[in-house]
């Protein structure tokens, strides 16, 4: 599986935002690994991070695509996460998040979210980016 790491392999005009984590041992589960909701958190945080950059506006999650966990995080691992603008509507854009390994070289995951401007509590056009 090829690993997408830099801004030039995101096949995207909007840039790659990365966040780069050390795993401590609070953020484990009971066996010893990453407790996956910690990484939804990230991913999370990563596609407002991606969304908000590229537009102005307020956005707000609507959905998260399927997370598929393909390699386990251990204590003292370093991942890195990335985001990007994959596309746009009018109220809303989708923004591609993965993370890797930054020691082993592993993606430990790949999902998508829809990020929706909000405004008012409605859903509102999308404006050209900053």
């Amino acid at each position: 599986m090829a690993m997408k790491t830099a801004p030039e392999s995101s096949g995207s005009s909007y840039p790659v935002h990365e966040k780069t984590l050390l795993i401590r041992p609070e953020f484990l589960n009971h066996a010893g690994t990453l407790f996956g909701g910690f990484m939804m958190q990230w991913a999370d945080e990563m596609a407002y991070n991606a969304a908000s950059l590229a537009f102005p506006g307020a956005f707000v999650t609507k959905l998260v695509r399927e997370f598929n966990f393909q390699s386990p995080v251990r204590n003292g691992d370093i991942i890195k996460i990335y985001s990007h603008v994959a596309s746009v509507g009018r109220t809303s854009c989708v923004v591609e998040v993965w993370a890797l390994n930054a020691q082993q070289k592993a993606e430990v995951f790949r999902t998508s979210a829809i990020m929706v401007n909000i405004q008012d509590g409605k859903a509102t056009p999308i404006q050209p980016g900053q």
